[in-house]
């Protein structure tokens, strides 16, 4: 296990990739990635890829092959339908549910596909798996199922993937929250030793050791030697999606791949 000195780093829009048309071979389709082969961070964890992605109205992603990790699509807005041509397996998710894609040693041909009418949201992670599943499989976690909680006061929290979630993924994802803070909330991202994580602010305004976090931001804490614990204040009504993942493939930074020219 690789582990870093660094307690945390802030990506601003400037250091993520927007991947789109040229990138995934259609139109309708765009990601923006913090962590992966086209960014200079290319693991975290066990986590290998983190796109904050949009699928237009109508409009997806055909059939590509997958296999051996697991990836979870959080809907913030719209719905998919899932198709595995290679498994027969087929499924849909609507705003506010995670779909889970366990890609397992056979492997996925899977499309994505947004049949609504309007533009889908969706935070995707990727993550490897150990040992690998034996089995493909689609899980949905349905947003009315997703416990919700108050954190602190002035911060009410839904958990799709912790202790109290009944979503077991078959990754080192440990944590995985969305939470609303009111204006002046404080919470925390606790870290375990080994622990790494994320934070993306997806609306208002939140800040840590008075350097702000704007929704186009990510904060990255690698996996570390040491317990730690980052303080996020929301300066406005503010929603926050944070990740608590294991140590994984440490920190890795690479050199990011070469992208196919825009046409």
């Amino acid at each position: 296990m690789r582990t870093s000195a660094i307690p945390y780093l802030i990506l601003r829009p400037e250091d993520h990739v927007v991947l789109g048309e040229s990138d995934f071979g259609m139109p309708g389709l765009a990601a923006v990635e913090s962590v992966g082969p086209f960014v200079g961070i290319q693991a975290s964890g066990p986590l290998i890829t983190v796109h904050d992605s949009i699928v237009d109205a109508g409009l997806g992603i055909g059939h590509h092959p997958h296999r051996y990790n697991e990836r979870l699509f959080y809907i913030e807005q719209g719905e998919l339908d899932h198709d595995d041509a290679m498994n027969q397996i087929t499924g849909h998710m609507d705003t506010g549910d995670v779909g889970q894609f366990t890609e397992g040693q056979r492997g996925m041909l899977h499309s994505e596909w947004n049949h609504g009418n309007v533009d889908t949201r969706a935070y995707i992670l990727v993550y490897t798996t150990d040992p690998i599943p034996e089995r493909t499989a689609f899980n949905v976690l349905r947003d009315a199922d997703a416990p919700r909680y108050d954190e602190v006061d002035g911060a009410r929290t839904k958990e799709l993937v912790g202790p109290r979630s009944p979503l077991r993924v078959n990754g080192d994802i440990r944590l995985f929250t969305d939470a609303r803070l009111d204006a002046g909330t404080a919470v925390s991202l606790e870290l375990g030793r080994g622990e790494g994580g994320l934070v993306s602010v997806r609306e208002g305004a939140a800040e840590i050791d008075e350097q702000p976090l704007r929704p186009g931001a990510t904060l990255i804490a690698p996996p570390g030697e040491e317990p730690r614990s980052l303080p996020l204040l929301a300066g406005e009504p503010t929603r926050l999606i944070r990740v608590v993942h294991g140590p994984g493939h440490g920190f890795v930074r690479g050199q990011p791949l070469p992208r196919r020219a825009s046409r």
